[in-house]
């Protein structure tokens, strides 16, 4: 029996491991990172988009995505387009979820604009910020 138990930790964990998305968080511009920004937004990145970053926390029962990008507002425009996101006054925002990466700036983020929604229940966020000064970008979506 006790092999039994073993054999299905040892599947169950390799289940695990291999549902999860594939990312990249410490090197930009992988083709890991590059496919999550599709997965997210709908659409391959543009060529204006640099610097992408990607993270993802998918273990447990609530999941966070958090990425950091350089995009044109062409872009920042067509991803709020496509998600449906909304201007938000930047107080609606939960930058303090996200996990703390050389390249997710907090400071900057008081000088973006935030774009949001949130489904019916209001347990699943996407946020956007965009400095259209520095042409950075920031998303997290996550649930909770």
């Amino acid at each position: 029996m006790p092999r039994k138990t073993t054999l299905l930790h040892v599947l169950t964990a390799l289940f695990l491991i291999a549902a999860c998305t594939a990312y990249d968080q410490d090197v930009p511009d992988t083709e890991a990172n590059r496919a999550g920004f599709e997965r997210h937004f709908g659409f391959a990145p543009p060529s204006d988009v640099t610097g992408l970053y990607y993270f993802a926390d998918e273990l447990g029962a609530d999941v966070l995505y958090q990425l950091s990008f350089d995009a044109a507002p062409e872009t920042i425009a067509r991803i709020a387009t496509t998600l449906n996101l909304e201007t938000a006054s930047a107080d609606r925002g939960t930058p303090e979820l996200a996990y703390t990466f050389p390249w997710w700036d907090t400071d900057d983020l008081e000088r973006t604009t935030l774009y949001r929604k949130t489904n019916d229940t209001e347990d699943y966020i996407w946020q956007l910020w965009y400095n259209p000064g520095t042409q950075q970008a920031y998303y997290l979506e996550y649930s909770l």
